[in-house]
């Protein structure tokens, strides 16, 4: 009786287990995709609902890849999975423990391997400026420890300004934009509130605005001392991700509230000026092309 009884419950959790690759937490590693499509290239795949049209820029993941890794001067070495919901329901599912009670855009594994956008990239969201922003997030994963990933979450503006900068290195497609604020709306704000509770806390108020603030500010870090000294401070603060902030006094001289304070006022006096347009980076002399820097 004992025996038939274990028989049952293994036959259940086995079922349990096979379920969850088509249609649970393991999609992204199931090699079936019930109701959706999978595009496959050299350095990432795509899964995609089968029941919409595509979205070009998923064809350009090869090259964005290539971007993101040049930015970071950082090789991304595990091919990765797009997933890309086609419902809540399915997001749930496949994503549950991934979105941490969240309704993001979108959300990079801490492994770095599988990126999942939400049903959200099917409103106004530019999918190509979205999908070079978790690019950015898997890239850096691929290349620390899942205790540094983890850590790095109470640390948006370094881990999401960052991405921020890479997700803008491309043109929105037409009707859509990306996920920080234009940058004439968030000039107008920034002359009147103080930046500095966007880098206090990590839990924010106004998320859009926050992003939009880190993004800008990483992009003036860069233009006033270079992508060398980005890139130092990137790794101090990758390898003591839960001391971030005194790795970016060790590296920039002054500690984190002048820095945001002197990047409000070049703002407020219009010493910087940010643009919705692909940035320079400083010492590149190069847009978009993953060939011009890093």
């Amino acid at each position: 009786m004992a025996t038939r009884w274990k028989r049952g419950v293994a036959y259940v959790l086995g079922v349990a287990v096979l379920a969850a690759f088509p249609y649970g937490p393991l999609f992204a590693w199931s090699p079936l995709h019930p109701g959706y499509v999978e595009l496959r290239f050299n350095r990432a795949n795509v899964v995609y609902p089968a029941d919409r049209a595509v979205d070009p820029a998923y064809r350009d993941v090869d090259r964005d890849v290539a971007l993101a890794e040049s930015f970071h001067n950082l090789k991304c070495s595990k091919k990765i999975t797009v997933v890309v919901c086609g419902s809540w329901g399915d997001c749930l599912r496949f994503a549950a423990p991934f979105l941490l009670g969240q309704r993001p855009v979108g959300v990079t594994a801490l492994t770095g391997t599988v990126i999942y956008l939400t049903p959200y990239i099917f409103g106004t969201w530019d999918a190509g400026g979205v999908l070079r922003h978790e690019l950015s997030h898997a890239t850096l994963n691929q290349n620390r420890s899942l205790l540094s990933v983890w850590r790095t979450l109470k640390q948006p503006w370094f881990s999401e300004g960052v991405a921020g900068v890479t997700a803008a290195m491309g043109d929105p497609a037409p009707g859509k934009m990306l996920v920080a604020l234009p940058a004439k709306d968030f000039l107008t704000r920034a002359s009147q509130e103080d930046l500095w509770p966007c880098f206090e806390v990590a839990p924010q108020k106004d998320w859009r605005f926050s992003y939009t603030a880190w993004e800008f500010f990483w992009d003036r870090q860069i233009e006033l001392r270079g992508k060398e000294t980005f890139l130092r401070f990137e790794s101090a603060c990758t390898q003591d991700a839960g001391n971030c902030r005194a790795r970016f006094a060790d590296v920039y001289r002054m500690d984190l509230r002048s820095a945001v304070e002197a990047y409000q006022n070049d703002l407020r006096s219009r010493r910087f000026v940010p643009s919705d347009r692909t940035p320079i980076l400083a010492g590149t002399g190069s847009r978009a092309d993953p060939t011009g820097w890093g």
